[in-house]
């Protein structure tokens, strides 16, 4: 018997569902906080009969809307383009955490008519103003408890800052896990680093040094000069307490000292960041190569002459930036200038070079701020009560406040290191002259003299040594 249109059953495509995941913090890169949503969501698709087309994830990501995230994006446009009529997640606050994404999840799914299934929530469809306004409201409450913690943890970390205590975060380069506990070889590499820069290296050249002892970052990434100068700068290996990048002072209006031990001194640290500060007090351009590039003077116009030109032909040179008045080989008068460097270097009166009667002392110049300090808190003390007037402590504070600043700056001075040392006193002064990179020898000649190059003569084919004038400095 033929069957009636009654007894035919019609057949429906199933349910397609696109599966989103998302953590906010993944410290030790195992996943498993997703993994245990990608669990759920994939059970409560199962149970409900979902077919799933899809699992997007963004691990380690916040959702405050300051970075990108791909898998929201594309679980959006699973469901833009049709391919998906429902959006696993594990609850609402891992989808969106700010309200523009809030406001694009609802748009998107009302358009195309689709529904948000929660592991640990109820099903909202979009399409319904009862839905929309359950999305509304459990977004609302989400953004309020991050802001709440938000402030919370603002608190907690300016009141850690003030107790000089660390709060967590990323692995600092030069300390273990903890924050506190030194790891010795890479703060040996940072105690070298400030050595170096303040030696006249280039950032450049000490993030390939690290680089070549296989020295990772926090971060794991190859270092770049940013990076090595993002460490240097970071007042956390002077032993002092900065937040958000910015030194934390306390009520005496002193540093506050961390709980970590410092790698370098106070007035080391302050010399880097005062080179930072003002690139007219490094010793060399970022760019220079050759020895003598920004150091040597043009003997006719007595500008810094450069090396460029030359190289097609199979050799390097100089030359005046005029380019009138003199181009000649750079590498005899190279080899001239590195053997005066270790003909003085190498004489019995060499250790005379070291000795800096006018060196700021550290210790008498730390002192000297903490009594400023003082005499600063105590102008608060004396308006306060009615000793002074407001316009003597303002003007006493703009005295004390400027002395401050240059004691503070003689103590960056304090932490500049002799250039001359490694050569000084060496074994084989040459061969410590040939061994040291092209910072460190640039920063050596422009200590010890003024190179002024001048031409050489029409039709002189042979180095003559009276052509390169040596000015010693005292």
């Amino acid at each position: 018997m033929d069957a009636t249109l009654t007894d035919v059953k019609p057949t429906t495509a199933p349910t397609c569902a696109t599966v989103y995941l998302r953590q906010s913090s993944d410290r030790d890169g195992t996943g498993l906080a997703v993994s245990r949503q990608r669990e759920d969501a994939l059970e409560l698709a199962a149970r409900r009969g979902w077919q799933v087309l899809a699992v997007h994830e963004d691990n380690d990501t916040s959702a405050a809307g300051k970075r990108a995230r791909p898998g929201f994006d594309a679980a959006l446009a699973d469901v833009q383009q049709g391919r998906a009529s429902v959006v696993v997640a594990w609850a609402l606050d891992r989808l969106t955490r700010n309200a523009r994404d809030r406001i694009r999840l609802v748009e998107v799914c009302r358009d195309a008519g689709a529904t948000v299934a929660l592991v640990r929530g109820s099903d909202m469809d979009m399409s319904t103003p009862a839905g929309r306004l359950v999305a509304g409201v459990l977004g609302e409450v989400a953004q309020a408890e991050i802001d709440t913690k938000s402030d919370r943890q603002a608190r907690a970390q300016q009141q850690a800052a003030e107790a000089g205590r660390r709060v967590g975060g990323r692995r600092p380069f030069g300390y273990e896990a903890d924050g506190v506990t030194v790891r010795e070889r890479e703060a040996a590499a940072v105690r070298e680093g400030y050595g170096l820069l303040l030696a006249g290296a280039s950032l450049s050249g000490i993030a390939a040094r690290w680089n070549a002892a296989a020295l990772a970052s926090g971060q794991g990434s190859p270092w770049r000069r940013d990076s090595v100068r993002a460490v240097l700068a970071n007042p956390r290996n002077a032993g002092l307490r900065a937040l958000r990048r910015v030194l934390v002072v306390g009520a005496d209006g002193a540093p506050v000292r961390a709980v970590w031990p410092a790698l370098v001194p106070e007035e080391t640290w302050r010399a880097a960041v005062d080179m930072f500060a003002d690139p007219q007090r490094r010793t060399a351009p970022r760019s220079a190569r050759a020895l003598l590039t920004g150091l040597a003077l043009c003997g006719t116009c007595g500008v810094t002459i450069h090396g460029g030109g030359g190289a097609r032909r199979g050799f390097r040179n100089y030359r005046c930036p005029s380019g009138a008045h003199f181009s000649r080989m750079a590498e005899p008068v190279e080899d001239y200038v590195g053997r005066l460097v270790v003909a003085r270097l190498a004489r019995e009166d060499a250790a005379d070079l070291l000795a800096d009667t006018d060196r700021p002392d550290a210790g008498q110049l730390r002192t000297e701020a903490s009594a400023l300090r003082v005499r600063l808190d105590a102008l608060a003390v004396d308006y306060a009560d009615g000793v002074l007037t407001r316009e003597q402590v303002r003007a006493a504070t703009a005295r004390l406040r400027e002395h401050l600043s240059d004691v503070e700056a003689r103590m960056a001075d304090a932490g500049r290191v002799s250039v001359l040392g490694p050569l000084v006193g060496a074994e084989d002064v040459r061969a410590a002259w040939a061994g040291m990179d092209a910072d460190r020898q640039r920063a050596v000649v422009g200590a010890l003299m003024v190179v002024t190059v001048h031409a050489p003569g029409r039709g002189v084919r042979t180095f003559r040594p009276e052509s390169v004038g040596i000015t010693w400095r005292t």
